[in-house]
């Protein structure tokens, strides 16, 4: 075990695709325990850690996103933010925030928030005159907003492995990303004011707002579609992922003439290596969760952190600790994928609800893609904005410090994300 942890280090420090290095790893624990016979077994795991019903939300997800940024609808949605917010001090810096939180009740990604908005936002707001450094902060601060509001991916990946139900992890997320938003909001205006941040002089007409109001509505009902569907019960999460793709193929190819059937090609092809990286780590994970599970390791890594922490809060904040330095160095959803297995029981064995936990784990995750040396988030946008990932992290400070008063607000307080499940049923 201890050759499997040096073996697994290792081969991520020096660059190897986390499946490939998750695969290896679990390999070698299998012909360790059991030899050729245990060998036998991998392919089976292999395909049942793909065989779930619930993770065929995640291709259908990113398909969705990928439709939303061909058919135009990003424009819309921008525009409409701009509306709403542009005029305050600091407008466009709202708009930055309002636009990924639109954009992350279809995408359920950071990284897509980034690769799709990056661009736009950055671009607009240093023409406007903001400082280039807050702008690319800024928007790599609020594509976590993406990571943990439904339909966040890696809030299914924890739904699936934890085996909870999705729409009470999604319903738990609400209030949290909720709050996220405002504090990100409330730190721009206390920012604008000091440095005095620019702002949009001219005003848009009611005709106007209208028309803008009208040309979004279309693509910002599609959440709503989502999450009403996924909590009356008309359908589970991964029809309601498929019914967002047809809506978004009608509204682009019929009703707004956006889309081209050209583009959608290009759409799947995107769509599918992205979704291609993620069930890889599945497929291997499963591998490696089935060899945990057969040596009691989360059982014996319970006993030990119960042993040191007494209640759940120094446990969670004792997992919390572990998680951040793994989100450094691994990307959030790999992380989940390999650390759930083990630690979700740790934390429902020292008295943690599995809801809450998941919505902690999540963001403790999705802040590690914001911060070096590894955080998938800041060279997305250090490729976006051409500026270097060591400028990007200083101009990342206040938003790093808001980020953790956050999560200790979340963890000190387990209401903000159980009372919305609670008052659904989903809690007894």
């Amino acid at each position: 075990m201890t050759f499997a942890a040096i073996a697994f280090v290792s081969l991520l420090l020096v660059g190897i695709p986390i499946a490939f290095v998750v695969g290896l790893v679990s390999l070698w624990l299998m012909f360790e325990a059991g030899g050729a016979q245990f060998l036998l077994l991998v392919p089976q795991r292999v395909f049942a850690g793909l065989n779930v019903f619930t993770i065929m939300a995640i291709p259908f997800f990113f398909l969705a996103a990928e439709l939303m940024t061909a058919s135009k609808a990003i424009d819309d949605i921008v525009r409409f933010a701009d509306a709403l917010v542009g005029r305050l001090r600091g407008g466009l810096a709202h708009v930055n925030i309002l636009a990924s939180a639109f954009f992350s009740t279809m995408s359920g990604s950071a990284l897509a928030d980034i690769a799709t908005l990056g661009s736009i936002e950055i671009k607009a707001m240093e023409t406007m005159g903001y400082d280039k450094r807050f702008a690319t902060a800024l928007t790599v601060a609020s594509s976590i907003v993406g990571a943990i509001i439904p339909p966040s991916i890696i809030l299914m990946l924890y739904a699936s492995i934890a085996q909870v139900s999705v729409a009470s992890i999604f319903l738990a997320s609400i209030v949290p990303g909720l709050l996220l938003i405002l504090l990100l909001m409330g730190l721009v205006v206390f920012l604008a004011r000091k440095y005095d941040f620019p702002r949009r002089e001219t005003r848009y007409t009611p005709r106007e707002f209208m028309e803008i109001s009208f040309n979004a509505a279309l693509p910002l009902a599609m959440p709503i579609i989502i999450l009403g569907g996924i909590l009356s019960g008309i359908f589970t999460a991964t029809e309601a992922a498929a019914v967002s793709v047809a809506y978004i193929l009608i509204i682009g190819l019929f009703l707004k003439r956006t889309l081209k059937f050209s583009d959608i090609p290009g759409c799947l092809l995107r769509a599918g290596v992205m979704t291609s990286v993620i069930f890889m780590v599945l497929a291997t994970a499963n591998v490696f969760g089935w060899f945990i599970g057969l040596e009691r390791i989360p059982e014996n890594i319970a006993s030990a952190l119960i042993g040191v922490a007494s209640d759940p809060l120094s446990l969670l904040l004792l997992i919390v600790g572990v998680l951040l330095l793994v989100g450094m160095f691994m990307d959030s959803g790999a992380a989940l994928i390999v650390m759930a297995p083990i630690l979700a029981p740790v934390a429902v064995s020292g008295g943690v609800h599995p809801i809450h936990f998941g919505i902690v784990m999540a963001l403790t995750l999705v802040i590690g893609l914001t911060t070096p040396p590894v955080g998938p988030c800041l060279f997305a946008a250090a490729s976006v904005s051409k500026l270097k990932i060591e400028t990007i992290s200083r101009a990342m400070l206040p938003f790093y410090a808001l980020q953790v008063v956050f999560l200790l607000l979340l963890i000190l307080v387990p209401e903000m994300s159980l009372a919305l499940p609670r008052l659904a049923g989903f809690i007894n």
